[in-house]
């Protein structure tokens, strides 16, 4: 039987912890038009949602309401990630670490493999331009 080999742009990173240790494989695909858009959009969201955080922890009176809500703002932004990169993704990721910074880490290790693929689907379709037009 002949067989057919799609190109889907996904890719596979291993996630080491603090230790070096490998947590497991993060798979996402920064070809998808659809995951780049969600993945720049909750960045966006993230800029908002630190504002959000910074006013709300203004108003906090002790340091246990500070804690529960860093710990609210960290379960939000792990669902969030799990649904854009499936179940289990801020598990492999992030492990069972509770912190604000590892989110931003997080979106400034991905986004070069976002920017490098809009990249190769503009010089793509650039070049399928300029053949069609001679």
């Amino acid at each position: 039987m002949d067989s057919l080999k799609v190109r889907t742009g996904q890719i596979s990173l291993r996630i080491l912890d603090d230790a070096g240790e490998e947590r497991g494989i993060f798979k996402f695909n920064p070809s998808d038009i659809e995951a780049a858009k969600r993945v720049l959009a909750l960045q966006t969201e993230l800029t908002e949602k630190e504002t959000e955080f910074r006013e709300e922890a203004d108003k906090c009176n002790t340091v246990e309401e500070k804690v529960d809500l860093m710990d609210k703002y960290v379960t939000y932004y792990e669902q969030v990630i799990d649904q854009i990169f499936g179940e289990g993704s801020s598990q492999i990721l992030f492990g069972n670490a509770r912190s604000l910074t590892m989110f931003i880490d997080f979106f400034d290790g991905i986004t070069p493999y976002f920017e490098k693929a809009s990249q190769a689907r503009i010089a793509e379709a650039r070049a399928k331009y300029k053949k069609s037009n001679k």
